[in-house]
């Protein structure tokens, strides 16, 4: 856990990295959140382990007959992960959106990296970051990034 103090329209407020943990719980989009902001030791920014809810996107395999006569598997599947990635695109920017509201403060940014997907999609993990100052959206992807990376090589819970 970690403690970030921002001055806002209210004064200085205390934002502690588990009442966000809670925070992202309680979406139904998410199935797992796990507060690893200790482990990037990165100023005003809080970093999640994040597995999106079962419910929200799922894949049936068909015949693989079908999938000859259309030649549409691997476009298919493309289009899934879009669809994916867009759907994260919108969840942050609704927790953005949230958190800007919660703790009236403007300059919060949000950014995601998927990390591991399975072939059903629907076991899909990511790293969410949550920075509370001034940082721009580029530093904010990169450092997303490397978190994801490092996540998929075995700092997550999913993988030890």
């Amino acid at each position: 856990m970690i403690e970030i103090i921002l001055e806002n329209k209210r004064g200085n407020q205390k934002i502690n990295s588990t009442a966000i943990e809670e925070i992202l719980n309680i979406k139904a989009d998410f199935g797992y959140v796990k507060d690893i902001s200790d482990s990037i030791n990165q100023e005003n920014i809080m970093a999640f382990d994040c597995k999106l809810d079962k419910s929200v996107f799922k894949y049936e395999f068909l015949e693989e007959d079908f999938y000859d006569e259309y030649d549409i598997e691997e476009e298919y599947l493309q289009v899934l992960f879009e669809d994916i990635k867009d759907y994260l695109k919108d969840v942050c920017d609704d927790v953005e959106d949230d958190l800007q509201e919660e703790y009236k403060y403007d300059d919060i940014k949000c950014h995601f990296e998927i990390y591991d997907l399975d072939e059903t999609f629907t076991d899909v993990k990511f790293v969410l970051t949550i920075s509370f100052g001034n940082i721009n959206r580029a530093k904010l992807a990169d450092l997303t990034r490397h978190i994801a990376k490092r996540q998929l090589q075995g700092s997550s819970k999913y993988f030890n």
